[in-house]
């Protein structure tokens, strides 16, 4: 992959965090923390519903992709089993939506379950719409499909502020929904070419059992892996109040500029890795981007320590301690985007079911530690219980790989994460009581981690300018 995909890959995650940091404190002054907490509980449930209903099949689009020439079959063998099962789903529980309706938000009226529902259908079709674009590598494209979303949110929440419309969670998980529909409907555009010659093609039964076979053991890696996420939005749910749900979702979408780093890596990974191994290329390339990529998830870190106080510059009062929880709500994207590198070979030798346990474990201890801490520090109980499940996590799928594939220098990566979940939970806990020595401490640090990376960085650096020097040409 050249530098000019590379870039584009990266405009939409960029664009996407940056339009996030302006959305956060758009909807934390438009709405009730209450209203965010419910917020964050559809994008949970949409999530769930993708997840579910993929069957892993769309991974299995990503890792046959290269290996096979009828595209338009692999498309439809992927995509029409999860379909058919979402829809004798959807039918079955408009039944009970009501129920559900009061679980989810706290409110009986079944039309949030539909809206929900409507969210999910689209973000399901858009997902294997994406991965067209993002295997042919028009980066351009994807990244523009992944723009839409935020930016039509944000011009239906200006509209409903300017106009004076109540500003309800009804609203709010309408301009939701106005954006799912948007980003299906260019995906369906850009894709037009590749999704029509799908609808007549035939699917082969053999190939999809194979297909399947593969797939199946990462749905449930998939969920455990929804889980892990999910377990501190229920939990605050369920044991604590909207107010405090609303304060850990305003920490974790301010952590969005984590996901840059995720998204941007993740969609250039998959397709780059699986190459290798079928160009059979030497695989000890992937220590050096663990290393490098160590370095950037720790330098995130610091970074973050210190101006996490700029935060209270464009959040409302009631949000005051964001600036502390956000460096354990960090730790979710980037220790999850090194996992994805340092896991690699439980994907190339197709032992997918140890995905699933170290998910697993990462899940009970998550769901373990949410229940002890999340009664009596709420939010913050809550994004200290995730740092440390996503640490077990990265642990796990690293020895995992290392199991089944070969073995990663990992010393080095151990010390330093664990280093920096445990001055991220120390930054929580001490934070409303020593307030500005915690980024003094981190102003600290700054200086030995980046010359303990200093190999690492002269190398992301000199492949950097020899990008900036292509594009140049």
């Amino acid at each position: 992959m050249n530098t000019r995909k590379i870039l584009g890959f990266a405009v939409g995650p960029i664009g996407t965090a940056a339009l996030g940091l302006i959305s956060v404190p758009v909807i934390a002054w438009a709405f009730t923390p209450e209203d965010v907490g419910r917020l964050n509980i559809v994008n949970i449930v949409v999530s769930f519903s993708v997840l579910l209903f993929s069957l892993g099949l769309d991974q299995a689009y990503v890792r046959e992709y290269h290996e096979t020439s009828d595209h338009a079959e692999l498309l439809k063998s992927c995509y029409s089993p999860g379909m058919l099962l979402f829809a004798i789903t959807s039918v079955s529980l408009l039944v009970i939506s009501e129920r559900l309706s009061y679980w989810l938000f706290g409110t009986s009226s079944s039309m949030y379950f539909w809206i929900v529902l409507a969210c999910a259908i689209a973000s399901f079709i858009s997902r294997f719409l994406s991965l067209i674009l993002r295997m042919q590598e028009r980066a351009l494209a994807f990244s523009i499909s992944q723009l839409i979303p935020k930016i039509v949110f944000l011009l239906v929440i200006g509209l409903l502020v300017m106009m004076g419309i109540p500003r309800q969670f009804l609203q709010i998980e309408l301009a939701f929904l106005a954006s799912t529909v948007a980003v299906l409907v260019t995906y369906a555009w850009n894709t037009r070419s590749d999704w029509r010659p799908a609808w007549g093609a035939s699917i082969d039964r053999l190939q999809l059992r194979a297909r399947l076979r593969y797939s199946i053991p990462l749905v449930f890696a998939s969920l455990a892996y929804w889980g892990l996420t999910a377990t501190s939005s229920f939990t605050l749910r369920s044991l604590s109040t909207f107010g405090e749900l609303g304060v850990y979702s305003v920490s974790m979408s301010v952590a969005g500029v984590a996901i840059i780093v995720q998204s941007i890596f993740t969609v250039i990974w998959d397709p780059v890795v699986y190459k290798w191994a079928a160009d059979g290329a030497d695989m000890t390339r992937v220590d050096r981007v663990a290393r490098q990529g160590l370095a950037a998830v720790i330098a995130m870190f610091v970074l973050v320590g210190m101006f996490s106080w700029l935060i209270d510059y464009v959040l409302p009062a009631q949000y005051t301690e964001v600036k502390y929880l956000v460096l354990c709500s960090i730790a979710q994207p980037l220790l999850y985007t090194l996992s994805e590198v340092t896991c690699i070979g439980m994907y190339l030798v197709r032992r997918t079911m140890l995905s699933l346990w170290t998910t697993l474990v990462a899940l009970l201890v998550n769901l373990g530690l949410n229940l002890l801490l999340v009664p009596g520090l709420g939010a913050s109980g809550a994004v200290i219980a995730n740092a440390l499940a996503y640490l077990v996590f990265f642990v796990g799928r690293t020895e995992g790989s290392a199991y089944v594939w070969r073995q990663l220098p990992r010393v080095k990566l151990y010390v330093f994460t664990t280093a920096a979940i445990a001055l991220s939970v120390l930054t929580v806990i001490l934070g409303p009581t020593i307030g500005w020595v915690c980024n003094a401490a981190w102003f600290a640090i700054a200086p030995f981690v980046f010359w303990a990376f200093r190999d690492e960085w002269r190398v992301i650096f000199s492949t950097a300018h020899k990008g900036i020097s292509d594009l140049r040409k």
